[in-house]
């Protein structure tokens, strides 16, 4: 899974200054309200200030990932802010530092796959120091994007052929005629058999 899959430019805060992680979660769920990603902005943010309460979401290496499940979201999407400074937030150990913020937008059908699946791509990739170092020091959501896996995207969009439409469905009564025919012929011999 390629992260930029998941958010857009428009999801993406730089050099983001919050006061406390209540004001970061408030403004990352804007961004996924304005981006069509929820049907429920309130909803969307009760599940994620719940998940807060029930245990810390700071990850270490300056990370946080707060995360709601909910109905009114419409598909897996993140929003991404990266902090000017560091916000403190609260982990394992209680609160520590934090530089760059996740906010996952999960609906309950995708719970268990896509959340584990974008999580494990999120927290692996932030444990390189060299992939953490280019996402802080990007100057552009464009630049976001790259390190995310878009660039590729684009690229592979640009090289591939322009490809004929193939037919929605494809006429196979005449296979299926004789097929049926057929069976209905055994199903008669066997229950004859049976008498």
């Amino acid at each position: 899974m390629k992260l930029a899959q998941l958010t857009s430019k428009n999801l993406i805060l730089l050099d983001a200054v919050f006061e406390d992680r209540l004001e970061a979660i408030n403004v990352l769920t804007d961004k996924l309200e304005q981006s069509g990603k929820l049907t429920d902005k309130q909803m969307f943010l009760d599940a994620v200030l719940k998940r807060e309460e029930e245990g810390p979401t700071a990850l270490g290496e300056y990370l946080a990932v707060p995360h709601g499940k909910s109905e009114a979201v419409t598909e897996p999407v993140f929003a991404c802010a990266l902090i000017k400074g560091e916000l403190m937030w609260q982990g394992l150990d209680g609160d520590e530092p934090v530089n760059m913020i996740f906010l996952l937008a999960i609906p309950p059908a995708e719970a268990g796959s896509t959340h584990m699946e974008l999580l494990t791509t999120l927290t692996s990739s932030l444990v390189d120091d060299d992939f953490r170092e280019q996402l802080l020091q990007s100057r552009t959501t464009d630049d976001v994007i790259t390190l995310f896996g878009g660039e590729d995207e684009l690229k592979e969009q640009q090289n591939e052929p322009e490809q004929a439409p193939q037919p929605i469905a494809k006429d196979v009564s005449s296979l299926m005629y004789p097929l049926v025919l057929g069976g209905g012929i055994l199903i008669s011999a066997f229950l004859f058999l049976l008498l």
